[in-house]
C-alpha cells in the first residue's frame, strides 16, 4: 500500500527546523514546515499532497488500541481512493466523511456498567444487516454519557458468544476507553449480509459496578454506493 500509492519517508521532529532553514522556503523545506506546523506529539502520521497540503493527519497514539495496524491501513486506503480530504479530522479512529452516503439502521440508548478488572459485563445490541447482500461498511457512532464509567465497545459476529472475562479476542472491531462525555466510532467492512452484536461495557479501570449511559447511532454505507462513488 505505501510503496504503490505514496512516497513513504520518516523524519525526526528535531530535524525539521534544520530542513526548513537549509531549503530557504523551497522544495523539501515547504514540506518540513507543514509537518512541523501540524505536529502533535509522539509519532505523527501525516499524508501531504504535492502542494504540501495536509490530506490526512493521524497521531499514532490515537489509533484504536485494538488492531491499530488494520486501522492505519484502512486510513491509507481511504486516502488513496480520495475519500479523505484536507478538511477531514481523523483522530482516535473516529472519522466523519461528508461524501459517505449512509443508510441509517437504528439508534440505541442504553446503559453499561463497570465489570471489574479482567472481566466483561456486556450490554448487547443486536444489529441486522442481512438486507445488504453485497456487503458494505458498518458504522457505529458512539456517544458516552456524563456518568461515572468509561466505556469500551466491541463488535462481534452474531454467532459469537460474548465473553465474560479476558480480552475480547473474537471481536471484529472495537472502540475502547471512551471517557464520560466523549465520543468514538467503530467501522467494519463486511462482504455479505449478516447479523452483528455490539457489546457495551465499562473499561477495566473504572470502579466495578459504576454505570453510564451510551447512545449508538448505527448506519451502513452499502457496497453498491461505494463502488458508484469510486467510479465517478
Amino acid at each position: 500500500m505505501l510503496n504503490e500509492n505514496f512516497v513513504n519517508t520518516c523524519v525526526l521532529f528535531r530535524d525539521l527546523s534544520e530542513l526548513i532553514a537549509d531549503s530557504e522556503g523551497e522544495g523539501v523545506g515547504i514540506f518540513a514546515k507543514t509537518l512541523k506546523d501540524n505536529y502533535v506529539g509522539a509519532v505523527d502520521i501525516q499524508v501531504l499532497n504535492p502542494d504540501a497540503e495536509v490530506i490526512m493527519h493521524q497521531p499514532e497514539n490515537k489509533l484504536p488500541s485494538r488492531n491499530p495496524a488494520q486501522r492505519y491501513l484502512s486510513l491509507l486506503a481511504d486516502v488513496a481512493k480520495g475519500k479523505i480530504d484536507s478538511t477531514s479530522q481523523v483522530t482516535g479512529g473516529d472519522r466523519t466523511d461528508s461524501n459517505e452516503k449512509r443508510e441509517e439502521l437504528m439508534e440505541v440508548l442504553n446503559v453499561f456498567r463497570g465489570p471489574g478488572e479482567g472481566y466483561q459485563d456486556y450490554t448487547p445490541t443486536e444489529i441486522d444487516a442481512t438486507s445488504y447482500e453485497q456487503g458494505g461498511t458498518l458504522i457505529i457512532d458512539i456517544q458516552v454519557g456524563e456518568g461515572e464509567a468509561t466505556g469500551s465497545f466491541d463488535l462481534f459476529d452474531a454467532n459469537v458468544e460474548l465473553p465474560t472475562e479476558g480480552y475480547p479476542d473474537d471481536a471484529l472491531a472495537s472502540a475502547w476507553d471512551i471517557p464520560p462525555g466523549d465520543t468514538g466510532q467503530i467501522r467494519h467492512q463486511f462482504v455479505c449480509g449478516q447479523r452483528f452484536r455490539l457489546g457495551a461495557t465499562g473499561n477495566w479501570f473504572c470502579e466495578k459496578g459504576s454505570t453510564n449511559a451510551f447512545l449508538a447511532r448505527i448506519s451502513v454505507v452499502p457496497t453498491e454506493t461505494q463502488e458508484t462513488e469510486d467510479s465517478l
